[in-house]
């Protein structure tokens, strides 16, 4: 189970802040004395076990003035945790300004509110630990006022620094007279033109965007078709890592948020070390750092920008394609690339349902390739999108297509060939959602609770955890809401039927 919490909400007008604590904090031990005496006095027998009412299931709740920020109310909600459903549900609420407790379990309608059943040292302890939390939001929001106030002062300096660097400039071409430096002239227009002044977002100098002033002919600047008021001058969106680019099929000038490029293919295969996408995570996110120093690589061409998105939508980059590996040469540059140009793209290998390609040098070595190819008519197909086969991720079987099946002769062989030309797939990765054959199946890793298989490769990347009774194997997503597996809790449960509760983690 995750490391338990006490969790402290401090609630200002349409604000809340939430803060925490571990088992660690002494406040822990104080709040599990409280419960103990609460169950106690409240008569319940079976709610003692640490299971049911832990201070990991305390919630302290600070209420401040929405003007002066005074603490208004101070409170401690005590849940109970169901052993099966995990469901928490309020038990007790707590007013530490009256001392009180509120029972608001299920039949205690009746019940009037009590003084609370502990010491009145270990009650100021309490209350203190939530005026101490206050103070240090406090202090907290102080700080990044502070820090907010001196950085919004600082790029204020900036700003009118770089606008006198601009005027002077205007001075020198004798385009306006020295008094625009005084003091009180404004930053923020052209004294030319009166048009606003823009910046650049890399370098921050300033220039006119009005196109016919005089003054915009000192610095060119470019502006970003997706946002605007993003503006680039020239040598910041040309240099040798720019900021924008500009898209070779409608001129258009972009951020380099919405462009890619093709950093260009290396010159010979031995200066780069092929490796392929090796778990779903690395499929669907892109990595961010890889083991090959692309530095040192010869590029057949220097970075190419490639068609802005929207130029890709309307199908004028079919020119340009993606390898669905994450560890191409293609995606070495992390500020610009994983597009392969038409001179860099002349084979490559597609699949049957043209969703997956990789480019040529990736399929060079069959063995990593997501593809798998059929048996029988040799089809090639991708193991991410194709439904028309199935590969045993664990030792690469594959069986034949669905049109060889249906094709296939109807005449009699024997079992031992029928697995060999066909294997048997039962079973899938409950990570990857791999197929696994019914030969590999029994010796993969197995979670006690939902019977879900690993494959070897996401069960090295999966951290595991064990039952609280028999020790059995476990994977995160049952530890998280149950502490044991369904065999042990079915036992200590036996009037509950745990196969009706949604004991299956998430399917990816």
């Amino acid at each position: 189970m995750p490391s338990p919490v006490i969790n402290i909400t401090i609630h200002k007008q349409n604000t809340m802040q939430f803060r925490h604590v571990g088992a660690e904090h002494p406040i822990y031990s104080r709040v599990l004395e409280l419960a103990k005496a609460l169950v106690t006095h409240d008569g319940v027998d079976d709610m003692v076990t640490p299971d049911e009412l832990l201070p990991s299931h305390a919630s302290f709740l600070a209420i401040l003035n929405a003007t002066t920020a005074v603490l208004q109310h101070c409170g401690l909600h005590l849940s109970r945790l169901d052993p099966l459903s995990r469901q928490r549900t309020v038990c007790f609420t707590i007013n530490l300004d009256h001392m009180v407790v509120n029972d608001v379990s299920v039949g205690s309608e009746n019940i009037s509110d009590f003084p609370l059943p502990i010491s009145e040292d270990v009650l100021m302890e309490l209350k203190d630990f939530v005026i101490g939390q206050v103070n240090e939001w406090k202090r907290d929001e102080e700080s990044q006022r502070q820090k907010q106030e001196t950085k919004w002062k600082q790029e204020q300096e900036r700003r009118r620094a770089d606008t006198i660097a601009f005027l002077r400039h205007l001075a020198k071409l004798d385009l306006v007279g020295p008094e625009v430096l005084g003091s009180n002239v404004p930053t923020d227009v052209c004294p030319l033109c009166s048009r606003d002044l823009v910046r650049c977002r890399v370098c921050g100098v300033h220039a006119c965007e009005n196109s016919t002033c005089q003054a915009s002919s000192i610095v060119s600047v470019v502006a970003c078709s997706y946002h605007d008021r993003e503006f680039f001058c020239i040598p910041c969106a040309t240099d040798h890592s720019p900021a924008a680019g500009q898209c070779p099929i409608c001129s258009r000038w972009c951020c380099m948020a919405f462009l890619n490029g093709c950093v260009g293919q290396p010159e010979g295969v031995a200066q780069w070390r092929r490796g392929y996408n090796c778990s779903p995570h690395e499929r669907f996110h892109p990595i961010s750092d890889l083991s090959t120093d692309d530095r040192r690589l010869n590029h057949a061409h220097p970075p190419r920008i490639a068609p802005c998105q929207e130029c890709v939508r309307e199908g004028h980059a079919s020119a340009w394609r993606r390898c669905n590996n994450n560890y191409c040469w293609s995606r070495s540059h992390n500020h610009m690339g994983d597009m392969i140009c038409s001179d860099c793209a002349p084979g490559g290998q597609s699949c049957a349902c043209s969703r997956t390609w990789i480019c040529e040098l990736c399929s060079a070595d069959q063995s990593g390739t997501p593809f798998a190819q059929c048996p029988s008519c040799k089809a090639v197909y991708c193991r991410d999108w194709c439904a028309y086969i199935q590969t045993c991720i664990v030792c690469s079987s594959t069986r034949l297509c669905d049109d060889c099946i249906e094709e296939e002769p109807d005449v009699d062989i024997d079992a031992g060939q029928s697995r060999l030309r066909n294997p048997l797939f039962t079973e899938k990765c409950g990570i990857c959602r791999q197929h696994i054959c019914d030969a590999c199946a029994p010796r993969m890793t197995k979670c006690s609770s939902c019977d879900h298989h690993y494959c070897t490769r996401c069960k090295l990347n999966e951290e595991w955890f064990s039952c609280k009774t028999c020790s059995n194997l476990m994977c995160k997503d049952c530890i998280r809401n149950w502490d044991d597996c369904r065999k042990c809790t079915d036992a200590k449960y036996p009037s509950h039927n745990m196969g009706c509760l949604p004991l299956f983690p998430t399917v990816y």
